[in-house]
């Protein structure tokens, strides 16, 4: 079925038969309840981002460790919400946890770096528009720099440089006087 196709389904449906539908819709899919959930609910947002950074525990920590395996249930918690805040948290979390398991067990190569540090710049992406939501999560992120101080690639120093930007576009930095 294509969008148009689903518009002129829902357009023909009278307002019980649409809620009626929305209604089996939630009961039945548990992608379609956590989407519409993390719409409506702060709640269901913090409830999807807790399971989700178990969920992560779990992979990256497993004996058979694999990174796209992590990879993928990223994408499937992101897949179960819309809500722009609730996805740059779930990438702050997987950069969080992927730097906690490289702190302990060493270098798991620069694809895996890659993939830390552009998690780490959607969150920042996010973060640098929302001032709000960026000082929230500050402490968050320079965490972040601290569990990769220890990694090679230059991480920190990359990360630690993107902070810096977001901090500048936001205003954190006073402009120098030009009298002085």
């Amino acid at each position: 079925m294509t969008l148009t196709q689903y518009k002129r389904a829902i357009k023909s449906l009278s307002r019980n038969e649409l809620e009626t539908h929305l209604i089996e819709l939630f009961k039945s899919s548990e992608v379609f309840r956590d989407l519409e959930s993390s719409c409506w609910s702060k709640e269901s947002r913090e409830e999807l981002l807790d399971v989700l950074k178990k969920r992560l525990r779990k992979v990256f920590w497993k004996e058979q460790f694999s990174f796209s395996e992590c990879k993928s249930v990223l994408n499937e918690y992101l897949s179960r919400t819309i809500d722009e805040e609730l996805k740059a948290l779930m990438h702050l979390a997987f950069a969080a946890e992927a730097a906690e398991l490289s702190a302990a067990y060493g270098d798991f190569g620069e694809k895996f770096y890659d993939n830390l540090e552009a998690s780490a710049k959607t969150f920042l992406a996010y973060a640098g528009q929302h001032a709000d939501f960026f000082s929230l999560h500050e402490a968050e992120f320079e965490k972040l720099i601290s569990d990769t101080d220890s990694l090679g690639y230059g991480i920190a120093d990359s990360l630690d440089d993107m902070l810096e930007d977001v901090r500048l576009e936001l205003g954190y930095y006073d402009e120098p006087d030009e009298d002085e």
